[in-house]
C-alpha cells in the first residue's frame, strides 16, 4: 500500500501504472493538488472544535435507556459502572463467549456441566449463589432471584435518585 507522499511529485499526482478501470476512474476524478498551505477546519460549532461536539457528532444517536441511572450519576464508582454497563449489554467475557473460541464453555465454579452465561453466573450457579447470599445476609440486602433482565428492571425501579441508601448500594 502506497503512502500519500509516494504518489505526489513536484505538487502533481504521480500514480504508478494502473490497469484496473475502476481505479482509473477514481484517479481521473481526483481534484488537482493546490500548492497552498494545509489548514485544519471544523465545520460545526462555529468552526471551534471541542471534545463534546466531536463526541455527539460521532456517537450513534439513540433513546436514553431506562437503566442509565444504575451506572451514571454521583456516587458511582467508574470501574464498577463500566463492568455493570458491560454486564447489562451482555458483553462480559463469560465462558459461553470463550467457548466460541474453542475453549470449554462450562462453568468452572459449580462444575455441574452448565454453560456459563450471564444468567447462570449471577442467578443459577450454586457457588456464586452461595457467595452472593452470604454477602446479602451480611449487609441485609434483598435481591430477588430472577433472570438477568428482570433483575436489571428491579434494580432500576428501586435505585433512583441520590439518596444515601442508593449511594451505599453503588459501593457494591
Amino acid at each position: 500500500m502506497a503512502t500519500l507522499s509516494e504518489v505526489i511529485e513536484d505538487n502533481m499526482w504521480s500514480w504508478p501504472l494502473i490497469t484496473d478501470i475502476a481505479h482509473l476512474e477514481i484517479i481521473h476524478n481526483l481534484p488537482p493538488i493546490h500548492t497552498g498551505c494545509d489548514v485544519i477546519t471544523w465545520d460545526s460549532n462555529g468552526g471551534e472544535f471541542t471534545n463534546a461536539v466531536a463526541y455527539h457528532l460521532f456517537r450513534p444517536a439513540g433513546p436514553k435507556v431506562g437503566w442509565h441511572s444504575l451506572f451514571l450519576g454521583p456516587f458511582k464508582i467508574p470501574r464498577n459502572s463500566f463492568i455493570l454497563w458491560l454486564a447489562i449489554l451482555g458483553r462480559l467475557s463469560t465462558m459461553d463467549k470463550q467457548w466460541l473460541q474453542h475453549l470449554d464453555g462450562h462453568c468452572i465454579l459449580c462444575t455441574d456441566g452448565s454453560l456459563e452465561t450471564h444468567d447462570h453466573l449471577f442467578f443459577a450457579c450454586r457457588f456464586s449463589r452461595l457467595c452472593l447470599g452470604a454477602i446479602r445476609r451480611h449487609i441485609r440486602f434483598h435481591w430477588p432471584y430472577v433472570d438477568w433482565q428482570r433483575g436489571i428492571m428491579w434494580a432500576t425501579s428501586r435505585w433512583r435518585g441520590n439518596h444515601v441508601v442508593n449511594a451505599a448500594y453503588n459501593l457494591f
